[in-house]
């Protein structure tokens, strides 16, 4: 699987400290194999959150990434907070 990153994610992710940008690259790595997998699923707290495929992943408490799953991509489109998160999907 390829992985993709929106301009919008990379906008994000710049802007976290250190500690923040370490914790998504990991949640990155350990995306593909969570996603098949119900115990490595549950550390990262995937869901589906709109109908459109639009997933979430937790990156410790405050943070959130969101992404789509394509045929051979993860394309991750934001990493923010829950509420903006939840003002993001009310843009859809």
């Amino acid at each position: 699987m390829r992985i993709e990153l929106t301009e919008r994610f990379r906008r994000d992710v710049r802007a976290l400290d250190a500690d923040g940008r370490a914790a998504v690259f990991e949640a990155l790595l350990n995306l593909p194999a969570a996603m098949g997998d119900l115990h490595r699923h549950a550390g990262l707290g995937l869901r589906k959150l709109h109908h459109s495929g639009v997933w979430e992943a937790r990156v410790g408490l405050g943070l959130r990434i969101l992404f789509t799953v394509e045929q051979k991509a993860y394309t991750f489109v934001r990493a923010a907070t829950h509420d903006e998160i939840r003002r993001y999907l009310r843009s859809l």
